[in-house]
């Protein structure tokens, strides 16, 4: 302890004391009583003209009072009290409390994997790929050498000098399929080398005669990497500094600011690495077929860690002592420690459809199964357990609102921030204030600020498809809509929590269905600090299995009956006999030849059979329709050239005697005359030639299947008993180059009967994308695997100080005399330390005063102790 600094601490410096802090413990923290005292204070040692402002002050102590008990016991109360009335008697007063409770906000700063102006209209987004954020960036891959095979070369093409490491088996890498690779890349702030000088002569503008110039180096093959084993790189751990360092060392330099720039127009998928042999690395699934594109066109390849722990969250605080003893110096500044990064988990509560479990492994062999509790504690699981003022829901093709009850969601994504930083970077929660248009220069702590950025998501909702995708709170556009409402979800088995109960926001997009309002995806828990994805297209593109960055829209259903639209069927019986069968309907577009396979629509449509008591109504087909929502579905094409050559071709006419069959020509006696003319002839010849990279943009498909099962009423389906219905013919006359389009697919009604049904393959996810397979226990990836949000979050921040606040009131004819011995009646007296005491006279809390104050009429100190 020390003594107050006059010209830094404040006016009056309060403290719990040690007695006090153990109440506050044990539930017994109460304030009864105070006194004022000057215990500080000389009076007859100086001359009556010394200024007592300048006598120093000891800082309050933490053991003003403590119950240790001897040798450890102390009581350094108030010394010299004021006597309450007169020169003697009671010294305690009563305080009077006036606590107050006083929100307060700021901005945390943007966490995430991506950088742009997040306040422009069309944000220009770039990957953060400095040593903070990712192992190695300095690769490309040749598109065209990507045959749909799960192997990959990477060639060499640097941007970040200052990688952490080369790949390694279990890492996850992304790449970015824009054809941009060699020079999507940059980096600032780059450490600055300082070269060794050498003697040389004065430079030269032009290289010596006889010389050439250097030629720009081409991408070659990196370095062989040795062989691996199909076993994770264990995490190293952090050397613990224990001993302390005479100095506070300089901070070390940033990393570089390094940088890919990107666009979500274009395919990105991420992998795990399952090998890597001279060079050759091997991935968890095979990348798209890209032989079609022209050699110019590059994939920027980012790696990224295997865990939490490898670079974002490595450091684990260190406690202020070791063994028992305090060791305050050897804290490594653990607290400045700033993970930058939010992490993403998906829980599945069912098999995405077609996972066959006898083969391959089911959910509760999926990463994030620790998760599950939390989906059923958000609200995400059975219906029996909570109430909720709203719901999740979303907007079909036709901008239809469908529900989706706690039972049929399959997975969500939780977004959280959990890592080990002893920082509350977030505050005590989210600050979701309304939006105040009377003072838009200051909007602090308003919810509008809330923003979640996916800038690699082609998002079916938004009609440019490209530029990604922020998702809000309160939605800039819609005031009138009254988007930004507080909703609750409540307990049915405990109702004490249900005043109000857990209380959220839905999160919305910007993009307006044709009722007026935009999408909302999912639910913010400003209280909890996380967000939760509930629209399952979302989760099927955050999911590095799906093997797609794309989300696809619901069709809408409905029942037909048969032979009424004359392509379904000659029967008169329909799928569907009865109110008790029901149909859950979905479906996928594939490739087979081109690109790549992926998930199929993660939203499930599902419809009850007829009531065929109401006659005339009899079985009925179920018909599938779409709307205009596949922006991102694109066809290959290629730009021509077209090049025109003249030539020149040779006519000969001959006039002949009529007995001859020979044309001669004398010089003499002409027999015949031979004229030859040239008549110039201009042949156009079109060929496909691409001169730069012909990467399409969003993705393709040249196969159409409506996945389906049929069910007993409301049960679930069952994910070996899906069977898959090709229409792929009845779009033969709208498809382009032999791709799928957005026109033929809404151009057209689908019926689902009973005959097609019967006849229709199981559908097996397998076929489409490699699955783990039961029993595996090598390398692999697998759904809900992600640990890391692969996007950026912004929001204001909020924390709430309690204050407890004492008013100290000295009346006009009270406290006037001390009992400080070296005062004496009629000199002015001073006041140094407030002591506040519970009610048996405990120190609980002891104020000391920056400088003594003098004790003059009415006075009021205030002693406030937040909490």
């Amino acid at each position: 302890m020390g003594f107050i600094i006059k010209n830094t601490a404040g006016l009056v410096n309060t403290r719990l004391t040690d007695i006090g802090r153990e109440k506050l413990s044990q539930g017994n923290f109460n304030i009864s009583y105070f006194q004022v005292g000057d215990s500080e204070v000389s009076y007859n040692t100086l001359p009556t003209s010394y200024n007592q402002f300048d006598t120093v002050i000891l800082e309050p102590s933490f053991n003003a009072q403590n119950s240790s008990g001897i040798p450890q016991s102390n009581k350094s109360n108030v010394k010299y009290p004021y006597y309450v009335d007169g020169g003697a008697g009671n010294t305690y007063g009563i305080p009077f409390m006036d606590s107050q409770v006083s929100p307060v906000f700021n901005r945390a700063v943007m966490r995430g994997f991506f950088t742009g102006n997040t306040s422009a209209d069309t944000i220009s987004w770039s990957a953060l790929t400095n040593n903070f954020y990712a192992i190695n960036a300095n690769y490309v891959v040749q598109m065209n050498s990507l045959v749909g095979t799960n192997k990959i070369t990477l060639i060499s093409n640097p941007s970040n000098p200052d990688s952490v490491r080369e790949p390694a088996v279990g890492d996850i890498i992304t790449i970015y399929y824009d054809g941009k690779g060699m020079d999507d890349c940059n980096c600032l702030n780059l450490p600055t080398s300082t070269p060794t000088p050498t003697p040389s002569m004065t430079p030269s503008l032009s290289p010596p005669s006889g010389t050439t110039p250097t030629p720009t180096p081409t991408p070659t093959s990196t370095k062989s990497f040795p062989c691996e084993s199909s076993t994770p790189t264990p995490t190293p751990s952090k050397t613990p500094c224990l001993t302390p360092s005479t100095s506070r060392a300089c901070p070390l330099p940033p990393p570089p600011d390094c940088l890919v720039d990107m666009s979500s127009c274009y395919s990105m998928l991420t992998y795990k690495i399952v090998n890597i042999c001279l060079g050759e690395i091997t991935l968890d699934r095979p990348t798209p077929n890209f032989i079609n594109v022209t050699s110019v066109c590059y994939g920027r390849v980012i790696v990224y860690p295997p865990n939490m722990t490898t670079i974002y969250d490595s450091i684990t605080p260190s406690r202020h002592w070791n063994d028992n003893v305090i060791n305050f110096e050897s804290v490594c500044y653990t607290d400045e420690f700033d993970v930058k990064v939010w992490n993403m988990n998906i829980p599945w509560s069912e098999n995405p459809a077609g996972l066959i479990s006898s083969i391959s492994k089911d959910y509760t062999n999926f990463g994030s199964v620790a998760y599950l509790g939390a989906k059923e504690y958000f609200g995400y699981a059975s219906s029996s357990g909570q109430t909720d003022s709203s719901s999740a829901y979303y907007f079909n093709s036709f901008g239809d609102k469908i529900t989706v009850k706690p039972e049929q969601q399959k997975a969500i994504g939780i977004i959280h921030y959990t890592n080990q930083t002893v920082d509350f970077f977030y505050g005590e929660k989210f600050a979701l204030e309304p939006f105040d248009p009377s003072n838009p220069a200051d909007t602090t702590g308003e919810a509008r600020n809330f923003k979640v950025h996916i800038p690699w998501l082609m998002w079916h909702k938004n009609p440019d498809c490209c530029n990604g995708q922020t998702f809000w709170v309160d939605p800039p556009g819609f005031e009138d809509l009254n988007l930004f409402q507080v909703q609750y979800l409540q307990s049915t088995k405990n109702v004490d929590m249900n005043n109000p109960g857990m209380r959220y926001y839905h999160l919305w997009d910007t993009n307006a269905n044709a009722n007026g309002i935009p999408n909302r995806v999912g639910k913010v828990f400003p209280d909890d600090k996380l967000v939760i994805i509930d629209d399952e297209e979302i989760i099927a593109a955050m999911s590095y299995k799906s093997n797609r960055n794309w989300t696809i829209p619901s069709p809408k259903i409905s029942l037909i009956t048969p032979n009424t639209c004359g392509n379904d069927s000659s029967t008169v019986t329909g799928i569907l006999t009865g109110l008790t069968e029901s149909l859950y309907v979905t479906y996928r577009l594939s490739n087979t030849d081109l690109f790549t396979d992926s998930l199929h629509c993660n939203y499930y449509s599902f419809i009850q059979g007829p009531n065929i008591d109401c006659s005339p109504i009899t079985s009925q087909n179920v018909a599938v329709r779409f709307g205009g929502e596949f922006g991102c579905l694109n066809q290959p094409f290629y730009p021509t050239t077209t090049t025109t050559t003249s030539h020149y071709s040779t006519t000969t006419t001959s006039t002949t005697d009529p007995i001859s069959t020979t044309t001669t020509t004398s010089t003499t006696d002409p027999i015949s005359t031979t004229t030859t003319t040239y008549n110039p002839v201009t042949t156009t010849t079109t060929s496909i030639c691409p001169i730069y990279c012909d990467a399409t943009q969003g993705f393709l498909a040249n196969k159409f299947e409506i996945l389906c099962q049929k069910v007993v009423g409301n049960a679930r389906p069952n994910s070996s008993e899906w069977v898959a219905i090709d229409f792929t013919s009845q779009l033969a006359s709208t498809m382009v180059n032999g791709y799928i389009t957005q026109e033929g697919l809404t151009g057209n009604t689908f019926v689902i009967t009973q005959q097609e049904y019967d006849d229709a393959p199981t559908y097996n996810l397998n076929t489409y994308i490699p699955l783990t397979p039961v029993g595996y226990t090598g390398t692999s990836l697998n759904f809900g695997d992600e640990y890391y949000f692969y996007g950026s979050l912004e929001t204001d921040i909020q924390a709430t100080i309690y204050e407890m606040k004492y008013k100290i009131n000295l009346g006009q004819a009270e406290f006037q005399t001390t009992s400080n011995p070296t005062w004496s009646s009629g000199k002015p007296s001073f006041v140094s330390e407030i002591g506040l005491y519970d009610s048996n006279k405990n120190l609980m809390i002891i104020s000391k005063m920056q400088s003594p104050v003098l004790r003059q009429g009415i006075q009021q100190f205030l002693i406030k102790f937040d909490i």
